[in-house]
């Protein structure tokens, strides 16, 4: 896939951006099967052979627009990872950024619509769970199987623990969010979801000794 950032944004970087602006603004008022690339071509002002270029398909420009996506929840589990900080600021910082991302309008459309049409459409299904819930889950177990691994968390299924932890943090707060029963802003109810959570992961799995 196409690069869709560098140090200096060229024309062929920002001609991408406007694709995936674009297709996410027609897929979500459209639906995955309704969107064209007709449709995502005119609203981005570019044209459909540069979409097949750069993106092959209608499906491999949706997987774009969910890599983009989740690469803003990897960010703080991987500044945090960089700069070695302490495991629970790094869960804490992850766990802001995994929420406000899952809250915010778009990705919460993007729920409803693989909620209403992924029995209709396997393959666009699997690629979401895939590109999104799999890649998260797997990426949070490599930054706890590391960190146990240097004695720092005793866990030993990180696959399962991530998945857990996950889980903890979108709880009912997501679910009655993507049902419209609340809304924005969340900030209060995405600090004490995100503490409570890192909390009930160090006492379970924090350091033998150390477990408070």
């Amino acid at each position: 896939m196409a690069a869709l950032t560098s140090p200096r944004p060229n024309r062929q970087t920002q001609r991408l951006a406007a694709i995936l602006a674009a297709a996410e603004e027609v897929f979500l008022e459209k639906g995955f099967e309704g969107g064209s690339l007709d449709d995502v071509a005119r609203q981005a002002n570019a044209s459909k052979a540069t979409i097949y270029a750069h993106f092959g398909n209608k499906l491999g420009l949706f997987r774009a627009l969910l890599e983009h996506r989740i690469g803003q929840i990897r960010a703080p589990l991987h500044a945090g990872e960089a700069k070695h900080e302490p495991v629970r600021d790094v869960l804490t910082e992850f766990g802001r950024g995994f929420l406000h991302t899952l809250l915010s309008p778009v990705p919460l459309k993007f729920y409803r619509l693989m909620v209403s049409q992924g029995s209709n459409f396997p393959d666009l299904a699997k690629l979401w769970f895939a590109e999104g819930p799999r890649t998260n889950i797997s990426m949070l177990a490599a930054f706890l199987k590391h960190r146990a691994e240097l004695g720092e968390m005793d866990i030993a299924a990180p696959d399962t623990v991530a998945e857990l932890f996950l889980m903890s943090l979108r709880g009912a707060l997501h679910l009655q969010a993507a049902a419209g029963l609340i809304h924005p802003p969340f900030d209060k109810a995405i600090t004490a979801k995100v503490a409570a959570a890192v909390d009930m992961m160090m006492r379970a799995y924090g350091p033998k000794g150390a477990k408070s």
